[in-house]
């Protein structure tokens, strides 16, 4: 626990600082950037033993860090040219102007929340992106893996002054009314800009907050992310794709395909070819290898992810594949369920698990309706080779991104903007995005003196 009055000197240093930052060059910003590579390139060791503490992911996995890489690398090379005001067309009505164009400018003093799921690069990536932008940064790692925030503020010290970007790694702090929660401390903080990456449920807790101080904000939420497969699809190909886009860090992903829709006719054929290719990635001698890829995060996640099975299968979803679960471990096997009620929970909350509920349709529109009732979601992936359905799919749904005949693809893609719409999110970010969604474009008018 910390005292209230060391998070007011941290902040008091941010604030006095952020106009420094604001006249660094692209040099200097990247620069900093550097540092940072290195020292990420330095800490794998220590980095991949947190995140197998924390998620149970191999020793071996360096995906977070090669990821981080990739970001630096974009700001790297682009970052010069995204600095430069950019010219704006004069309108005819402006006769007076000489020229007009927008200067992208920091927010200021950034507050930034990361998730659990994937806790480096979660962490990291808006980091860089701020940073990339001229910002300062007051940066919270998430309490639900510890090792991970450790190193995360190792790191944080080891390469940027205090003043430039800081790390509150505690969930209570100290006051002279006795103990608070961490979060709503530095939450009444008067900071410009807040970056969640987190639930809808905090994501409203947030928007709330800002109001306080008319701060911005940008929220990476989640949702149902749906996968609509069509009677043209290569099945094959799909039962690979799902088994990445759901079984990927144990379902712990923010595009992980919560629920897939199948024509009718053809949904037990997919189910054997999804069944055929998780058991070849996953099994051995008819045993789940979890090992291989990671657990569930903790004890509260599991009974979770648990009850809803349980409830969808009391209720009469009957499982076609897996169903067992290891509350030792924190382990569910990868499980897909069919004629799930449409009631569930199972179906109605964000999954972050490895069980895959199969529905069926007959008429497309059941799909759209159903959709549009469960929120508009992070992301949606369609599986076709006709055109168009694909094209009345994009026509009658809406969500942050989609990925046609893949699965997150379009998260990877940093010349995509990434991010949600209403319940999934607010603002965008990767790339060019990232540092626009960081910045306030400022317009100029410059009149000309005759």
């Amino acid at each position: 626990m910390i005292d209230i009055s060391e998070i007011d000197r941290i902040f008091h240093g941010l604030h006095g600082r952020r106009r420094a930052m604001r006249h660094t060059t692209a040099a200097e910003r990247i620069e900093r950037l550097e540092r940072l590579r290195r020292e990420l390139l330095a800490r794998q060791e220590d980095i991949a033993r947190a995140i197998n503490a924390d998620l149970g992911r191999p020793i071996e996995d360096r995906s977070e860090v090669a990821a981080l890489q990739s970001n630096i690398d974009k700001a790297r090379d682009n970052l010069a040219a995204w600095m430069q005001p950019q010219p704006v067309e004069k309108s005819p009505s402006s006769p007076e102007a000489e020229r007009v164009f927008v200067k992208y400018e920091p927010r200021g003093v950034v507050l930034l929340f990361s998730t659990w799921n994937f806790p480096l690069s979660m962490f990291f990536s808006p980091l860089i992106q701020a940073v990339s932008a001229g910002n300062v940064v007051l940066a919270k790692p998430n309490p639900v893996t510890p090792a991970t925030a450790v190193v995360i503020e190792e790191i944080v010290r080891a390469v940027f002054d205090e003043r430039e970007v800081a790390v509150i790694n505690a969930d209570e702090i100290a006051t002279p009314d006795g103990p608070r929660d961490a979060n709503d401390i530095v939450l009444d903080l008067p900071v410009d800009h807040i970056f969640l990456t987190g639930s809808p449920r905090v994501g409203r807790i947030i928007v709330e907050k800002a109001a306080q101080h008319m701060a911005s904000f940008t929220l990476e939420l989640g949702g149902k992310n749906p996968a609509i497969v069509d009677r043209t699809a290569d099945l094959d190909h799909v039962a690979e794709v799902f088994v990445t886009g759901k079984l990927f860090n144990h379902g712990q992903n923010c595009l992980a395909v919560d629920y897939a829709w199948v024509p009718e006719a053809l949904r037990d054929q997919l189910v054997e070819k999804y069944v055929a290719a998780v058991r070849k990635q996953y099994y051995e001698d008819g045993v789940y290898r979890w090992r291989q890829d990671s657990r569930l995060v903790d004890k509260r996640n599991y009974e979770r992810v648990k009850g809803y099975l349980d409830e969808a299968i009391a209720a009469g979803a009957k499982v076609a594949f897996g169903g067992g679960t290891d509350p030792e471990n924190f382990v569910i096997e990868p499980t897909v369920l069919v004629d799930v009620p449409a009631g569930s929970r199972i179906i109605q909350e964000e999954l972050f698990a490895p069980i895959l509920p199969v529905l069926t349709y007959v008429d497309e529109e059941e799909i759209y309706e159903y959709v549009d009732s469960l929120g508009k979601p992070l992301g949606l992936s369609v599986h076709s080779r006709d055109e168009a359905f694909i094209q009345r799919v994009l026509d009658n749904t809406t969500s942050g991104g989609v990925t046609i005949n893949g699965s997150n693809l379009h998260w990877s893609e940093e010349n995509l903007p990434f991010g949600g719409v209403n319940s999934s999110g607010f603002g965008r970010y990767h790339g060019i995005w990232g540092f626009k969604e960081l910045s306030h474009p400022r317009a100029v008018f410059h009149a000309a003196v005759r």
